[in-house]
């Protein structure tokens, strides 16, 4: 799956988002059209508890294929980074599975500030996850590039 699974950086304006961004369509071989959306933000402070540093989307025609698990690889790849912060809502157990297994461990369950633009949004608390990229996430990575 990983060799047929690629990214390709989406180009956006200088301004766009408020923090630096990176954000590639997910590519699958055979398939016509991309299967959803990765991206790595540079958060700090609050916003990093909220968003964490990796965020996906895949399509609901394409969902429960682990694509957000190997976009993830293919990400890691690209960064150079030894500690990302992931987040999902409490209820989004795929999300949950697909950072579990990346090898993040869960750290706490925060409340969203009433004055968040996520709260707005109705997302009033975040599941937070760190992944530490050490030797024990490197041996445990490298049996999925078999």
């Amino acid at each position: 799956m990983l060799k047929s699974l690629s990214l390709k950086r989406v180009d956006f304006p200088g301004n766009y988002f408020s923090v630096p961004t990176v954000v590639y369509d997910i590519i699958v071989k055979d398939i016509e059209y991309p299967v959803g959306r990765i991206e790595y933000r540079v958060e700090t402070g609050k916003d990093l508890v909220y968003y964490g540093n990796i965020g996906y989307f895949i399509n609901r025609a394409y969902r429960g294929n682990n694509y957000a698990f190997y976009a993830c690889l293919k990400l890691l790849e690209i960064i150079d980074h030894n500690e990302i912060y992931i987040t999902c809502n409490p209820n989004n157990v795929a999300s949950k599975r697909t950072i579990e297994k990346l090898g993040a461990t869960f750290i706490e369950r925060v409340d969203v500030d009433e004055c968040h633009e996520l709260y707005r949004y109705g997302e009033v608390q975040k599941d937070v996850y760190i992944l530490i990229r050490d030797d024990n996430y490197e041996k445990t990575i490298k049996t999925y590039y078999k």
